[in-house]
């Protein structure tokens, strides 16, 4: 690897600006340096430095992080509340947001320990995760170890699951309507199956 050329400077921090942008994950300096074409990571270093300097004026609604190696861009505490809507992951509901909290707060969890709190609809709410990246799932005997992911953490704007911990304290017992909402979600659930499985049965009398 190694040095740029001063003319090049400009070149490769508008190319480390685009790649930050766009990718989902953050990046590792070796990354960036790959992508600029194999520069050494002291001058990665630079370009970050640089780019951090540019996006820490108050005229910038976004910033850059970097922990463990890893950069990333991130939009400013002052104006999260304002934006957050347009995040991905909106649509959460707030059943499945409650699984994943715990899920958080005990990180690791198995999804045994998990059904046994929030009853069997909790199967449901593991597979939606696994299927957004917000958690992963290792075998554990006849169950699976569940565990948040750096997505979590990204769009939580967490740097550890331990600042999540320190930001919720105690998880908080699950209010009444939330329970009777839930149950509501799933008598639908289960009134919509019964609906697909005599629907099935029926078509299947009228193709004999």
């Amino acid at each position: 690897m190694y040095d740029r050329q001063e003319s090049d400077l400009e070149h490769d921090q508008a190319l480390v600006e685009a790649a930050l942008f766009l990718s989902p994950q953050p990046l590792t300096r070796h990354k960036l340096a790959r992508i600029i074409g194999g520069a050494s990571l002291s001058y990665v270093e630079r370009l970050l430095d640089q780019i951090a300097d540019t996006f820490r004026s108050d005229t910038h609604g976004i910033e850059l992080h970097v922990e463990d190696g890893k950069a990333m861009f991130q939009v400013k505490r002052a104006y999260i509340d304002a934006v957050a809507h347009l995040a991905p992951h909106q649509d959460i509901s707030r059943p499945v947001l409650r699984s994943l909290a715990m899920i958080a707060y005990n990180h690791p969890l198995t999804q045994a320990d998990l059904v046994k709190a929030r009853g069997n609809k909790a199967y449901k709410h593991v597979q939606e995760l696994l299927e957004r990246g917000l958690i992963r799932a290792e075998e554990q005997g006849r169950t699976l170890l569940l565990y948040v992911t750096d997505e979590f953490l990204r769009y939580f704007g967490l740097s550890s699951v331990e600042e999540f911990r320190f930001h919720v304290g105690d998880l908080p017992e699950e209010p009444e309507e939330e329970k009777e909402e839930e149950q509501e979600a799933h008598d639908q659930e289960e009134a919509e199956d019964t609906e697909d499985s005599e629907e099935e049965a029926s078509q299947e009398v009228d193709d004999g």
